[in-house]
């Protein structure tokens, strides 16, 4: 499944699919060693990250992705720092400083009437945003207009202020796939992420995903199979998205599902959560999906699946801490 906009050029596509994981085949990719046994964790283990999309753009998320944070299963959220409800998310972290919350590093601006601009200083990354002054809508509008140079300047500037609120991000995503649209996005993302030394939320690329990857008629080119076997901070082995159901029991049979078919390996598994409200609705025309997926995660049905199917809940932090040794 493709997050929710994407690019029409082909490579762009591969790009996106082979960096977040997100092209689905009809079976499942061995991975001889997953990133859950480099890490430590036992050798057959099926990890989840269950992350937490969004956070900061509006109440409504931060009360829904903060309540499930602290009653679980919820382990890692993003939050979004041009975004108008930052500054909440910021001051919540302040009281519980031990929860795993990262940056949504965000280049669009998606809603019609619910608009943010770029953090960085007026001029500063002219190409960003759009002749009101607000970040691109969708990742197409980006990609065609976007300098790798303004991308940097905004992206360190989003770090820059969610640091100077007091929130040290433990990973870094995305927001839409806009930064894996082109190879020098792709670039800047892993670059800064290996120079601020905050794990980027990318899928490790085997030899079987490119061989499917071309079987499927998306080639992927030399240099970003080199980039993304270059960066050396931990990767999941795969990523998943809670789709869209018609219904609260299909979305929920079908997220159930999802579980029993989990491979080995770590996976982080992204929803958007958030509180139903009449100004919610007037936002997104998706709300009810968000609702039903703070429902999903609040559900004791769910629960009782993650424990009785083995599954191991576990967090960015817990992965970087992992990694350098100090589990």
């Amino acid at each position: 499944m493709l997050p929710r906009f994407s690019p029409r050029p082909a490579v762009a596509a591969a790009v996106l699919a082979a960096v977040c994981g997100a092209l689905a085949f009809d079976a499942p990719l061995a991975n001889a060693e997953t990133w859950a046994e480099r890490l430590g964790f036992p050798a057959g283990s099926r990890v989840v990250v269950l992350h937490a999309n969004e956070l900061g753009m509006s109440y409504e998320t931060n009360a829904a992705g903060t309540e499930l944070l602290k009653s679980g299963p919820v382990s890692s959220a993003s939050a979004m720092v041009p975004a108008p409800w930052f500054g909440d998310v910021a001051e919540w972290v302040k009281a519980n400083p031990n929860v795993d919350i990262g940056l949504e590093l965000t280049l669009n601006s998606e809603f019609p009437t619910y608009r943010w601009q770029p953090v960085a200083p007026d001029g500063l990354v002219p190409s960003l945003a759009d002749p009101a002054g607000f970040l691109w809508r969708t990742p197409i509008q980006t990609m065609v207009n976007a300098t790798p140079d303004d991308v940097e300047r905004e992206l360190r500037a989003q770090i820059q202020r969610a640091k100077e609120a007091g929130l040290q991000p433990s990973h870094l995503t995305t927001h839409l796939g806009t930064l894996v649209t082109r190879p020098d996005l792709i670039e800047v993302y892993l670059r800064i992420a290996r120079q601020e030394w905050i794990p980027a939320m990318i899928v490790e690329l085997t030899p079987e995903q490119v061989a499917r990857f071309e079987q499927n008629n998306f080639p992927l080119p030399d240099d970003i199979i080199q980039l993304l076997a270059d960066y050396p901070l931990p990767k999941a082995d795969d990523l998943r998205f809670v789709g869209d159901a018609e219904s609260y029991e299909a979305k929920k049979q079908a997220f159930l599902k999802a579980l029993r078919e989990l491979q080995p390996g770590i996976t982080q598994i992204a929803f958007q959560p958030a509180v139903e409200s009449d100004a919610l609705k007037q936002i997104t025309p998706d709300w009810q999906q968000r609702v039903w997926d703070a429902q999903l995660l609040a559900d004791p049905e769910v629960k009782q699946a993650l424990e009785s199917q083995g599954i191991i809940i576990t967090n960015w932090r817990e992965l970087m801490q992992r990694f350098e040794g100090n589990p």
